[in-house]
């Protein structure tokens, strides 16, 4: 199934505050998910997480785009789902009056599971990356 989500928020802070929160792998870590992440064109890397279940799971990604303080994109494919498309992951900053609005977009083709869970599991996470920026 073709799916392409959108989720957008403004954060109180800088655009460079919100770009570490995205580049850092410790930060990552702390909001979206433990990681190996380098901030590199095309440059590999791995997130894992546990469900609620126990389970670990292993995302396997690569930067595709990477483009300081405006533009980050990503493949992002579920460990053990090569056979399904990649999902593509990205992020768009922008300074606004307010601080910095991020743009976040997840598309690609998956299972409608798979869509349901991107669809419920972002705007959790960008809750968690306000809890982030709040407290660094």
């Amino acid at each position: 199934m073709k799916f392409d989500l959108a989720f957008e928020r403004v954060y109180p802070h800088s655009l460079e505050a919100v770009w570490r929160a995205l580049t850092d792998p410790a930060a990552l870590g702390q909001w979206l998910m433990e990681t190996n992440f380098v901030p590199e064109e095309d440059q590999a890397f791995q997130m894992w997480c546990q469900n609620a279940s126990g389970s670990r799971h292993r995302y396997l990604c690569r930067v595709l785009t990477l483009e300081p303080l405006s533009r980050m994109l990503w493949s992002w494919m579920l460990d053990g789902r090569q056979s399904e498309d990649e999902t593509y992951v990205e992020f768009i900053l922008e300074q606004v009056a307010d601080g910095t609005r991020l743009s976040v977009r997840h598309h690609g083709d998956s299972g409608p599971s798979i869509v349901d869970a991107f669809n419920s599991g972002w705007p959790h996470k960008l809750d968690l990356l306000a809890a982030r920026l709040a407290h660094p």
